[in-house]
């Protein structure tokens, strides 16, 4: 067996050693959808959100309560003082008169009626009967509460939109970095060759400087893959709420929850159906058009029922003498005010023309996002295909290189050209695989597929 032969087999091997190689720690496996349930539950963002959806709930009970009777208990205790107005004094000697007449002692002479008397304790019931405004104030309370939920929604989309992107990058990373640590072994011996051979007059200078290039350009691009996937990780972490060196949980492929393409009439018909904007503006509209019978409700009376019962006088005591009750229908009718009324209405209207404008703007730019990420999703699922292709190619080349050498038909350069085409191709079938599952998110997001059902 030549020497050649002997040094080609020792390449050989640490070609073949170069295409297993360890990947980085990581994480206990679980799912990507498990990864998103956890940031969802974490994320300070979200929870802010939460909080404001559940303000604008209580809102809508108190605009609820309104409708409901309300009773309330007032007491008043006065100490007068000065020039009061006292009807005992008036009333007195009219009383002394009379009984003087009579000759009896039947009126009493010492009444003290002094106003406002001393205490006055009452309950008073109130309900309203017919007031437009609290109907108006309901609903636009209610469609401000859809219109939080909504934005809450929208937040809780886009964050996992941001953790799966984040995941997919950073995985797309550590394996462009496991390519480049596969390349090193080869390009170091393919160095060692070329310097032995112009060591031994078989090749000129050229070859050592075209070894180091390309080694060089192979650690360069590994530092770099090293930077991106460390900076993709510490990314994910944050979104996770983590510590930033936590170690890069591991998914499987098949757990990454990248369903199979849809057609495109579906996505859209999906997205006009579930798009958190369009929820959100939508409630926007039914809030201005409340807001609209809100102002309307001014040209109407409103009407009330309220009953009062309590005790006054000078001290307290229950007697039939000093109780009293009063029930009151109460209405009230703003004849005119200046106009003030109509502008609002007005200004109610023009309000709602807007929001509508703004709700056909969005749909419009809701089905062309939803458009240019699923032609770049069915793009980039093609290019799989072409990329798989070019790896098979490369791979047969490889084989046959590798066979033309062991004859001596091909030099060790031959063999590295070959080999380094296989890894590019590896290299573009890893990229373009990530990207395509990237774009396939992408529209996840555009045509709200993902996650499937919010909480």
């Amino acid at each position: 067996m030549t020497r050649r032969r002997l040094e080609g087999r020792g390449l050989l091997r640490i070609a073949a050693a170069a295409l297993v190689c360890t990947a980085p720690p990581v994480g206990a496996q679980q799912s990507l959808d498990a990864l998103v349930a956890d940031a969802l539950r974490d994320n300070l963002t979200r929870r802010q959100e939460q909080f404001a959806a559940s303000r604008a709930e209580a809102q809508v009970g108190e605009a609820r309560g309104r409708f409901l009777p309300s009773i309330t208990v007032n007491a008043r205790y006065s100490s007068t003082s000065g020039n009061v107005v006292d009807l005992g004094s008036l009333i007195n000697p009219a009383f002394r008169a009379l009984n003087q007449l009579t000759n009896s002692t039947s009126f009493p002479t010492d009444l003290n009626l002094r106003l406002p008397q001393t205490q006055e304790t009452t309950i008073r019931f109130a309900q309203p009967i017919f007031q437009p405004a609290l109907v108006a104030a309901y609903h636009i309370s209610t469609n401000l509460r859809d219109a939080q939920d909504a934005q809450r929604d929208a937040v809780t989309r886009q964050i996992a939109l941001e953790v799966r992107t984040a995941y997919l990058t950073a995985v797309k990373a550590r394996r462009v970095v496991e390519i480049y640590a596969s390349a090193v072994p080869l390009v170091d011996e393919n160095l060692r060759l070329a310097e032995k051979l112009n060591a031994a007059g078989k090749a000129t200078p050229d070859v050592i400087f075209r070894a180091r290039a390309e080694r060089s350009d192979v650690l360069q691009k590994q530092s770099d893959a090293n930077r991106q996937a460390a900076s993709a990780a510490e990314y994910l972490n944050l979104l996770l709420e983590r510590p930033l060196d936590s170690a890069l949980p591991s998914v499987p492929d098949d757990a990454l929850g990248i369903d199979s393409l849809p057609t495109l009439a579906a996505a859209l018909v999906h997205a006009n159906s579930t798009r958190e904007e369009l929820r959100q503006l939508h409630a926007a509209r039914g809030a201005s058009t409340a807001q609209r019978r809100l102002a309307q409700a001014a040209f109407f009376p409103t009407v009330a029922l309220a009953v009062d019962y309590g005790v006054q006088g000078s001290r307290y005591r229950i007697a039939r003498d000093a109780d009293f009750a009063i029930t009151s229908l109460v209405l009230s009718w703003n004849v005119f005010n200046g106009s003030q009324d109509r502008a609002r209405v007005e200004q109610a209207s023009f309000e709602t023309q807007r929001v509508e404008a703004q709700a056909t703007l969005a749909a419009r730019q809701i089905e062309l996002q939803v458009r240019t990420a699923w032609a770049a999703a069915n793009v980039a699922r093609d290019a799989i295909r072409t990329a798989g292709d070019r790896v098979e190619s490369s791979r047969r080349a490889f084989d046959l290189t590798r066979r033309r050498y062991e004859q001596g038909l091909a030099n060790q350069l031959e063999l590295i050209d070959a080999r380094s085409a296989l890894t590019n191709a590896e290299l573009n079938r890893v990229l373009t695989t990530f990207d395509y599952y990237l774009r396939r998110v992408e529209l996840d997001r555009a045509a709200a597929l993902y996650p499937r059902t919010i909480d």
